[in-house]
């Protein structure tokens, strides 16, 4: 018999796109069908306040059933902020458990690791999804170094919340063997990579052609397309280097930035690499109207360096490019969406953003501005809906909370 009562434990903003555009869509469905009796505990950011519109429909949420709680979360990265979110969630889920929870679903590690730390005392069961060894991320990307404390904490906490776990979902198998095989978890294994709405990201003919308009570029310009962060987990000045290294070989390449950042930062990462600002165009945009972006371009890029965690890793960004119909480049190693570029004929693969490699690999890249583009959008579409739709994903995510909720 299932216990329709689960609480959900985010480290996150509820309407942070990374929910909203993956975990969220899930949970949407099952609010507004009555199937469980949600309670989400969220960190919310003062500097992000919701809009009208969000909290209509938080006040939607609710009348079909839906509870939340939301903390406050505490900025930067002392020891004294992340003690006092853990102190907050500690108290937010002793109070969910007082009212009958025994059932909990993390996003990502460190909230798996948070509800592992609580788990220690008040003892039920949990179900991480898209858990990823985020530890270990950081060495690869030289964030923090594997003597350190940091690393060490954070890693022996992943481990424990695994084996701890009831149930495990992630992106692929290279984690389902590292779970299964190496560290031997009891956990149900559900394969589940990070899943796209491929009904918002679809390619528009009028989408393209206002952005385009917008931007000032004509239909024969070839439009490469980065959504998303530089540094940390994510190349930098080495994504500007690899658009350089394009622009030479053909000076029509136009470079689509969207991003967080201000415009001032992504101008002094394409001064080191003396691109023009003429030759890029910065933009920002909110989840609600991103997807426009994406029709505008031809080409994407997955700015993710290469190292050996990464193999774990589930771009939401892949599946959002495919199901736009855009191909895209990314380095080996990455997620199985490497293999997919290589093996569906969905993109191109490099070893790094250096210049060799790029320069190696502009004839691929230039093969598919020369396919016809309706074809070649459908089959990247086809590809996207088969490997990250939720129409096919969202059937698994029912039978993984069914198995912790049996």
């Amino acid at each position: 018999m299932e216990n329709k009562k689960i609480g959900i434990y985010l480290y996150n903003r509820l309407f942070d796109p990374l929910i909203q555009s993956n975990f969220w869509l899930y949970v949407t469905e099952l609010i507004e069908y009555g199937d469980y009796e949600f309670y989400l505990i969220s960190y919310e950011n003062s500097k992000f306040p919701m809009s009208k519109d969000q909290q209509a429909l938080v006040d939607y949420w609710k009348s079909k059933g839906f509870k939340w709680k939301s903390l406050n979360w505490s900025p930067g990265t002392s020891v004294k902020s992340k003690l006092t979110d853990v102190i907050q969630g500690f108290f937010a889920v002793s109070g969910l458990r007082f009212k009958g929870y025994k059932h909990f679903v993390s996003l990502a590690s460190v909230a798996a690791s948070f509800l592992y730390i609580f788990q220690v005392i008040l003892r039920y069961k949990t179900y991480l999804y898209q858990f990823e060894p985020h530890s270990e991320y950081a060495i690869d990307n030289g964030m923090w170094r594997k003597e350190s404390l940091q690393y060490k904490i954070s890693h022996f906490l992943e481990r424990k919340a695994a084996e701890k776990a009831s149930v495990i979902s992630s992106g692929t198998k290279f984690m389902a063997f590292r779970l299964k095989e190496e560290w031997q978890v009891k956990a149900h294994f559900f394969k589940i990579p990070s899943v796209v709405n491929s009904s918002k990201f679809e390619f528009s003919m009028a989408s393209r052609t206002k952005v385009r308009a917008a931007l000032g570029i004509d239909e024969k310009t070839k439009l490469l397309f980065y959504p998303g962060k530089f540094g940390d987990l994510y190349y930098r000045e080495e994504v500007a280097f690899m658009f350089k290294y394009l622009h030479e070989h053909d000076e029509n390449f136009h470079f689509l930035i969207v991003t967080p950042h201000s415009d001032q930062e992504i101008k002094e990462i394409f001064d080191s690499a003396s691109v023009s600002p003429n030759d890029y165009s910065i933009r920002h945009s909110d989840y609600n109207e991103i997807h426009h972006y994406y029709s505008a371009a031809d080409f994407a890029v997955i700015a993710v360096p290469p190292g050996p965690s990464k193999k774990f890793i589930s771009n939401i960004k892949v599946g959002e490019y495919l199901t736009a119909g855009l191909p895209f480049l990314i380095t080996e190693g990455v997620s199985e969406d490497y293999i997919y570029a290589r093996e569906k004929g969905v993109g191109v693969v490099v070893k790094d953003f250096s210049k060799s490699e790029v320069k190696e690999s502009i004839d691929k890249i230039m093969a598919y501005f020369e396919t016809d583009r309706d074809i070649l959008r459908a089959h990247c579409r086809a590809v996207g809906i088969e490997y990250r739709g939720l129409e096919n994903l969202n059937p698994i995510f029912k039978e993984a909370l069914k198995s912790l909720a049996s």
